[in-house]
């Protein structure tokens, strides 16, 4: 037997393209999700219940299947409130129910560039679009003169003949030397028009066009798109003779699941029933002990199980009246804390779900140009706990791999630390149809409640592992404190000392009662912004002695002189009208400002409507973080530095 090989191996793969942008249109309950960036390793869709989260992800899978099978059913798929009328109107003839965009790898470069030459290709961008009937639209830059250029120069077709095929393209001058005669007093000859022709047609393949050929290779070089929902767990027990039969697609079948995982062991089934009673026995204890590691690496839940893989052999009775030995692979699954084994069907849904899932991804490493993973609401039966085991997986195990894409409505599935990975799915009615959209802080209760869920447990969680909490007012507080901290800890400048927990308090009127649940054991410093009212109550609190009152800070005192300050006047008014813009699609100059107070203010004033939404700019600069904050100036890092001098001079 040989080692185990770790699940998808321990290091990130190149050489494929990457999926960047999806768009679905006029598919199931979708009118058009708009353009949805897809990250580089993990995005998730999250969504409540019948929101389109899972007609998003079936739409994408249907890109470029891994079963043939599953493709766009014009009567099963399209809109059904719609049909009628698109039909009568023709454009159901036109509609595109998924669009993928891809970055190109360098190889992918070089695999246009081994066929049709070098600068063939203009750029990295490649996109495809399927449309019902089957057909599909491409959207690829290329040079078709470049193509014909470096034939003409690998080839050393004569200067004449050069002139006489023109330079506009491949296919062209390969139409035009098949009618091409050499004249006798002509500086080329017959076998020099034939010679282009050969080489011409070997670069084109019969695809009449370097556009074509160049589209061609490419396609051949798209990942593969690996869907998972409810596919067939492992069973407890499995007839050798069936392991031992036709290879089925990963996942295909529990029997196909089994295989996978005597793959992820690096077994056969004909090692596991060697006939010498210890060279059996070996080789099973190898696999359960290499199993087990592997599984129990991400399984957390209880530390006591390990896997046991046994045979056992029944005499079965036929027809004829002879009888025969039937071997039979049983997992089991052995518990240390009470002592005992059972099959592995008998272990709660989340183990099977967890453990299975493990072995039929092992499959996926295989695939030469990449995979995009795609799980429909993962580890739904699988504790909070377990389903953070899950996604530690999918950070740590598969990500490096592939890049995967999955839904969820579980608090537990959304890492607050990474925001920038959620897009929200929304279903606005049968005019609109569901929506994807990146803006996290800007969509429905309904829809934000995952992340509000999410977020609220990462707050009791913190909440009371250290003394170092510092409250703010809400979530947009939280991201500014946040990605200016680490901009400037990376520029070598003040920041926040890494012990304080940023807690989002929901609003000033919450914060007293953060402060009353927190008590004097475990202190916190409040960063507020200056108005009134929650002034007041804060004050109202230190004169109880629950908060120190230099542990009370006011962002009037880091405003300039701002009177009733927000965060947001932290920002220099050009800096902040940067981010509105950004958010709101305006073009607000800071002389279209008047007075001195708040800049909320100030912009409710031009634009002759109170201004609330705090969330969608501080959104802006959590998707745009790259490009926007290099740009900030020194006024505002300045005073956000004297912040960050304040708050960490309140640490205990």
């Amino acid at each position: 037997m040989s080692n185990g090989s770790n699940l998808l191996g321990s290091s990130g793969q190149t050489g494929w393209m990457q999926l960047t942008r999806v768009r679905s249109r006029l598919y199931r309950n979708i009118v058009d999700s708009g353009d949805v960036d897809i990250a580089p390793d993990v995005t998730a869709l999250v969504g409540k219940n019948e929101s389109g989260k899972t007609a998003m992800l079936s739409s994408i899978y249907r890109f470029h299947p891994v079963y043939p099978e599953h493709s766009f059913a014009l009567g099963q798929d399209y809109p059904r409130w719609r049909k009628v009328k698109d039909t009568r109107s023709g454009q159901i003839t036109d509609a595109k129910p998924i669009t993928c965009t891809f970055t190109l790898d360098d190889e992918d470069l070089k695999a246009v560039a081994d066929v049709l030459g070098p600068g063939v290709i203009t750029g990295r961008s490649y996109a495809r679009s399927i449309s019902y009937d089957g057909n599909h639209v491409l959207d690829l830059s290329i040079d078709e003169g470049a193509a014909l250029e470096n034939l003409y120069n690998d080839e050393e077709v004569p200067p004449a003949l050069r002139s006489a095929l023109g330079t506009r393209s491949l296919g062209a001058a390969l139409e035009q030397a098949e009618g091409l005669e050499a004249a006798e007093d002509s500086d080329y000859t017959a076998a020099d028009i034939d010679l282009f022709a050969r080489a011409a047609r070997q670069r084109l393949a019969d695809r009449g066009s370097a556009w074509r050929r160049a589209a061609q290779i490419l396609r051949d070089r798209e990942p593969k798109f690996f869907y998972f929902s409810s596919y067939q767990n492992l069973p407890g027990r499995i007839a050798l003779t069936d392991l031992n039969g036709q290879e089925e697609q990963p996942g295909a079948s529990p029997v196909q699941t089994a295989r996978a995982l005597l793959e992820l062991a690096s077994t056969t089934a004909g090692a596991l029933s060697a006939e010498d009673f210890e060279d059996r026995k070996a080789e099973l204890e190898s696999v359960s002990n290499d199993i087990t590691q592997q599984v129990f690496e991400y399984w957390k839940q209880n530390p006591d199980l390990s896997v046991e893989i046994d045979l056992d052999k029944t005499t079965i009775q036929q027809p004829n009246g002879q009888h025969a030995i039937a071997s039979h692979l049983e997992i089991r699954v052995k518990d240390r804390r009470h002592g005992f084994t059972n099959n592995f069907s008998a272990r709660s849904t989340g183990f099977q779900w967890f453990f299975s899932f493990l072995a039929a991804f092992s499959e996926f490493e295989n695939y030469p140009h990449g995979v995009v993973v795609l799980l429909d609401e993962p580890g739904l039966s699988l504790h909070g706990r377990a389903q953070a085991d899950f996604l530690r997986f999918i950070n740590e195990r598969l990500a490096p791999q592939a890049q995967v894409i999955y839904t969820t409505h579980s608090p537990f599935m959304v890492e607050t630390a990474r925001l920038d990975r959620v897009r929200i799915v929304e279903d606005r009615g049968p005019a609109t149809g569901a929506v994807v959209t990146d803006e996290v802080l800007s969509v429905t209760d309904d829809s934000l409640f995952p992340l509000q869920a999410a977020l609220g447990y990462d707050i009791a969680q913190n909440l009371f592992v250290g003394p170092d909490n510092l409250l703010v007012e809400g979530t947009s507080d939280y991201t500014y404190l946040t990605l200016i901290s680490d901009f400037l800890k990376d520029a070598g400048r003040t920041h926040l000392d890494e012990r304080w927990r940023i807690l989002p308090a929901g609003g000033a009127t919450n914060i007293p009662a953060f402060i009353a649940l927190i008590g004097t054991n475990l202190q916190a410093t409040v960063l507020i912004d200056s108005t009134p009212a929650g002034v007041t109550k804060l004050r109202t609190l230190t004169n109880k002695g629950l908060l120190s009152p230099k542990r009370l800070l006011l962002t009037d005192t880091f405003s300039d002189g701002v009177k009733d300050s927000d965060i947001e006047d932290l920002f220099s008014p050009g800096d902040y009208l940067k981010l509105y813009n950004a958010a709101f699609g305006t073009r607000l100059k800071v002389s279209d400002l008047n007075g001195t107070d708040r800049i909320i203010a100030r912009i409710g004033r031009a634009n002759g409507a109170s201004f609330n939404e705090h969330g969608r700019p501080a959104d802006v600069l959590l998707r745009k973080r790259d490009t926007l904050l290099p740009g900030l100036s020194e006024t505002t890092l300045s005073r956000f530095e004297q912040l960050f001098t304040a708050v960490n001079g309140t640490l205990t």
